[in-house]
């Protein structure tokens, strides 16, 4: 097995853990997770297999997100977990503020103020 192979399934293991002396039997999961991160991404490790890696680390460590309990006590399997992309993962909040975020974005890309109004502009391209 490749060694960055090796290496993620190591930190799914340690982001599966709860507390850093409870061991259990979470190795076996972490490594399904990561081979099934491995198929979705063709059995390649490029940037793909690398970005999602890091992406479920990262959403199974957040201390605010019951998704590490859901996948530990078997409502959702590995296959689907490597699966989900990154808003699926989110918790409520945080695609609330993420949805947000791109409005805001949007409405001011297209030249809209905070109350969906168009901005006027002048012929030099500012606000009046």
């Amino acid at each position: 097995m490749e060694p960055i192979r090796r290496k993620s399934q190591d930190l799914l293991h340690k982001a599966l853990l709860e507390t850093p002396g409870q061991e259990g039997d979470l190795q076996p999961l972490a490594e399904s997770i990561e081979s099934a991160i491995y198929e979705l991404q063709n059995g390649q490790v490029n940037d793909g297999y690398k970005e999602s890696i890091r992406s479920h680390i990262l959403n199974l460590k957040d201390k605010q997100n019951p998704l590490r309990q859901r996948v530990l006590n078997g409502e959702i399997d590995p296959a689907e977990f490597a699966s989900m992309d990154a808003a699926e993962m989110a918790t409520a909040d945080r695609r609330k503020s993420n949805e947000e975020l791109r409005r805001t974005s949007l409405q001011a890309s297209m030249g809209y103020n905070v109350d969906n109004r168009p901005r006027h502009r002048d012929l030099e391209g500012e606000d009046r």
